[in-house]
């Protein structure tokens, strides 16, 4: 973490994020039993590798491969024109494998807060066309929404104060795998 922030405990080490990727696919394959209509996505940037392993779990438990893509929604966010402006604004791009048209879409992301990323996550996908559902998959649900947004699937549900975050490490993004809360400190 290169951010003004002072770790307060680990949450999930890499092993009990397995344990609850292990959970999370096996929930979803219990509501979802027609797996030639569904679509897993991952939201930018840490959605992205948790959705690949939870399309991997979901694969072997099937027996077939289930297809996965990302989606960036940063010009969709509602803050987006009030955010600090990055060096590289132009959109990650968007990997779709197949048509959302009548797919049973299983969004991913790591850590649901205020709900808006989510927001504009099904804004963007919604612009690509008309699933037949979408449902929601966060490794962490740390609280505090400002829409009424909620997850058909959580690995870790944890209640966290103002000043504080969760923060979600995963390779390839990051050197390690793990959950950790976080105090967010005051910028001076």
């Amino acid at each position: 973490m290169k951010d003004n922030c002072k770790r307060i405990r680990k949450l999930l080490d890499a092993q009990a994020m397995e344990w609850a990727l292990d959970e999370m696919a096996a929930k979803i394959a219990r509501t979802h039993s027609n797996s030639k209509q569904m679509l897993i996505l991952g939201m930018a940037s840490r959605g992205i590798p948790l959705a690949q392993k939870l399309a991997d779990r979901l694969s072997e438990k099937y027996g077939e491969n289930i297809p996965c893509g990302s989606i960036d929604a940063t010009f969709y966010r509602d803050d987006f024109h009030y955010r600090k402006r990055m060096g590289n604004t132009e959109m990650r791009i968007t990997e779709m494998p197949v048509s959302v048209e009548g797919k049973v879409v299983i969004l991913v992301d790591d850590v649901l807060y205020t709900g808006r990323s989510v927001r504009a996550a099904m804004q963007a996908l919604l612009d690509l066309g008309r699933p037949s559902a979408i449902r929601l998959c966060v490794l962490v649900d740390r609280g505090h929404r400002e829409l009424p947004i909620a997850p058909d699937c959580v690995g870790l549900v944890v209640e966290t104060a103002e000043n504080q975050e969760v923060r979600v490490l995963i390779n390839p993004i990051d050197d390690e795998n793990a959950v950790y809360l976080v105090e967010v400190e005051a910028e001076t």
